[in-house]
């Protein structure tokens, strides 16, 4: 077992189906009788969950991640906080007795196991113990003929997420108007995404491997699984504010997860078997600061129009410029926010007192945004770009349109790109009363096809090089995957 092959237990899924039930029916039963018993329990609490409903659960979520690839191995938690029954993000309110159903299905040989560890210094978090069906339980799963439509992995899962300072989610909170009326929204989009279908036209198999270094140099595995069963969005909302007005971003489809540097992936999604486009606003939070103070950013933001570093050639000095600025909008102060810019450059890292050159350069470009910067504006940025994002979807919803956030920017279908356009627009002045500035990926690749094609005859290589570069090369198992989903969803 390959244990950073894996994904993590989804605690929703869920199954109507009558063949899972009667596997369920087939394993418990050929437990011993008495672990059965011990299962069952002497409990008269009748709002407890059945262990065979426990059991259901298990198998739906391991029988999803088995059909994605056999290979794949399961994070499973084990502590007794994992598994709070009174817990809005524990829908289905399974209780600590999972663990112990765990343990009787690997003593009975129907789990793999491999144990977890703590986290240790320069780990990112703690190592959950990994799961995996043995030979006993895929021969079982392979009999199965279940549906996609059939399993559901997001079977009373909440929408809106509250989180404390620390980071950690609030457990309950009041349910004031703004929440139910912001849930109806969510849920509304999560239902007409149903209707789609979203995939990597290029990717052979619905699953993409990315590799994260920690501060040890030590490489991590992050496997994202892909395809319309990865889809389901919720808002998260940040430093247990009741009030619900910090953050408020929209995350969970996969398409996020998705790399933008070097491999750009996310220019390789298909929606309904077509080719899409991402439109986003131009530098959206400095724009947002700056119509604060009644001005517009115009031309390129991060050009300051000199070489500010003598070793820093001009050439790299925007992107450097750019993203230091978008972190100093985040941090509460400059050290914050030189140390963070630091830590994502450890190729070339610079000098606090580099860094205090360029931002006191871009300041100087724009001194009205002098006390903005390094003042934890970013948290309430965040929830200004949230609205905006809630008002593109409603409209979407309406319209029964697919579209995929991105916090700042959008995919849709290129047939839907000139309507999203008008909706950003639209929806800009709903929540600002004044528009913004977008880019569209596809605009960016026409201009550059179009510039390509003067030398058609004259460098054809080139020609050739520059239509490659922009072409998707969509993989037949796509093709088979959309065509097969047309069929169960039909």
């Amino acid at each position: 077992m390959d244990t950073d092959y894996s994904v993590p237990f989804n605690r929703h899924a869920w199954t109507e189906s009558e063949e899972m039930v009667q596997l369920v029916e087939t394993i418990f039963t050929s437990l011993p009788a008495k672990t059965q018993q011990e299962l069952v329990g002497r409990s008269n609490n009748k709002g407890s969950m059945g262990v065979k409903d426990i059991l259901r659960i298990i198998l739906a979520d391991l029988y999803s991640t088995y059909k994605r690839d056999p290979k794949l191995c399961t994070g499973f938690a084990r502590k007794h906080t994992d598994w709070t029954v009174k817990d809005r993000y524990n829908g289905q309110g399974i209780p600590r007795k999972i663990v112990d159903v765990v343990d009787a299905l690997k003593k009975a040989r129907y789990l793999r196991y491999e144990p977890g560890y703590s986290k240790k210094a320069g780990d990112s978090k703690d190592q959950r113990s990994r799961i995996q069906p043995t030979k006993n339980l895929k021969d079982l799963f392979k009999k199965l003929v279940l549906s996609p439509n059939e399993l559901d992995a997001h079977h009373k899962q909440e929408t809106i997420v509250l989180k404390d300072h620390a980071g950690v989610p609030v457990k309950d909170y009041e349910e004031i108007p703004a929440v139910i009326r912001m849930r109806k929204v969510v849920e509304s989009y999560n239902e007409m995404m149903l209707k789609h279908h979203v995939d990597v036209a290029s990717l052979r198999k619905p699953i993409f491997e990315r590799e994260h270094t920690n501060e040890k140099g030590e490489v991590t595995k992050e496997v994202i699984p892909i395809g319309p069963d990865h889809m389901f969005t919720y808002r998260v909302f940040s430093r247990g504010d009741a009030k619900f007005r910090k953050h408020g971003r929209w995350y969970g489809g996969f398409w996020q997860r998705l790399p933008k540097k070097r491999v750009d992936l996310r220019r390789d999604i298909y929606i309904d078997g077509e080719p899409t486009d991402e439109i986003d606003f131009s530098g959206l939070h400095p724009t947002l600061l700056a119509l604060e103070h009644g001005k517009l950013l115009e031309g390129d933001k991060y050009d300051l129009g000199r070489q500010v570093l003598e070793r820093i050639p001009y050439s790299q000095q925007r992107n450097i410029v750019k993203e230091l600025v978008l972190i100093a909008i985040n941090a509460k102060s400059k050290k914050a926010a030189y140390s963070a810019y630091n830590k994502e450059n450890k190729h070339q890292t610079l000098e606090h007192p580099e860094l205090d050159q360029l931002l006191a350069a871009f300041i100087e470009k724009y001194p009205f945004l002098k006390g903005e910067l390094c003042s934890d504006k970013g948290i309430d940025l965040m929830y200004t770009d949230s609205q905006i994002t809630e008002a593109v979807i409603k409209r979407f919803v309406e319209a029964d349109k697919p579209i995929l956030p991105i916090h700042d920017s959008y995919i849709v279908k290129q047939s839907d790109r000139n309507f999203l356009k008008v909706i950003m627009k639209d929806a800009c002045n709903e929540v600002l009363g004044h528009t913004l500035p977008f880019e569209s990926e596809f605009d960016e690749v026409q201009q550059h096809v179009i510039h390509a094609t003067h030398y058609k005859h004259t460098d054809y290589d080139y020609y050739e090089s520059v239509l490659n570069k922009h072409k998707t090369k969509v993989s037949k198992l796509y093709w088979k995957r959309y065509e097969h989903w047309k069929e169960e969803y039909s």
